[in-house]
């Protein structure tokens, strides 16, 4: 860890300190070299407190952004990302082709996207554009799922897919099993439209089709 990470550390008050540990490491770097990236004692209290007085809005205030995915947090979701069984389904090593495809940037491309909360990695989204349709895929980390942080996640992938992309119908593939996950959908507007067998992790697996539009 970098000293000046360590050292904010120390310095910023115990009720937000929390916040800044849990947040992504290009974030932590970020704000610790605005604090000690001044040279009078003086200039360094005042942007810690500003700072203090930021992280202190995160303990009540929640903020989903979306930003393009970095290959540190490729690297996280396809190595360490493991979920319960039977959710365990979508792990990237269960399926040598998709794990291949989040660890390379080039085919990444410009499609995945880190969710981010109060600047802390909660999760994923991918976009494949294909004229008046968008297909969604997306991935919650799995310390947060059952948090009931469902409807805002996939909340904030859909703001941010209107404001990039012009689409006049979103599209979403789900494993038939993951009636929770389609539950969700559904109460966002989406409809079951397809039946369909999927190659993935080495086999055929049911999934359903399902459509909003807009």
């Amino acid at each position: 860890m970098d000293n000046r990470i360590e050292r904010l550390i120390e310095a910023l008050s115990e009720d937000v300190r929390d916040v800044y540990k849990v947040m992504l490491p290009e974030f932590q770097q970020s704000y610790a070299d605005y604090v000690y990236s001044a040279e009078k004692e003086i200039t360094i209290f005042k942007r810690k407190k500003h700072l203090e007085k930021s992280f202190r809005k995160l303990l009540t205030e929640v903020y989903f952004y979306l930003m393009p995915m970095s290959q540190r947090t490729a690297e996280e979701i396809a190595n360490d990302w493991k979920y319960e069984p039977p959710y365990d389904f979508y792990d990237m090593t269960a399926d040598p082709e998709d794990y291949a495809e989040i660890l390379s940037t080039e085919a990444r491309g410009d499609n995945y996207f880190q969710v981010v909360r109060n600047g802390q990695l909660v999760g994923f989204a991918t976009f494949l554009s294909e004229g008046s349709e968008l297909e969604i895929g997306l991935g919650m980390k799995p310390a947060f799922i059952g948090q009931g942080w469902g409807r805002d996640f996939f909340k904030a992938i859909e703001n941010f897919a209107k404001e990039k992309y012009e689409a006049k119908t979103y599209v979403l593939r789900v494993a038939a099993f993951n009636a929770r996950a389609q539950h969700l959908y559904q109460e966002m507007g989406y409809q079951i439209i397809e039946n369909y067998q999927q190659l993935t992790n080495g086999a055929s697996y049911p999934f359903v089709k399902m459509v909003k539009t807009l």
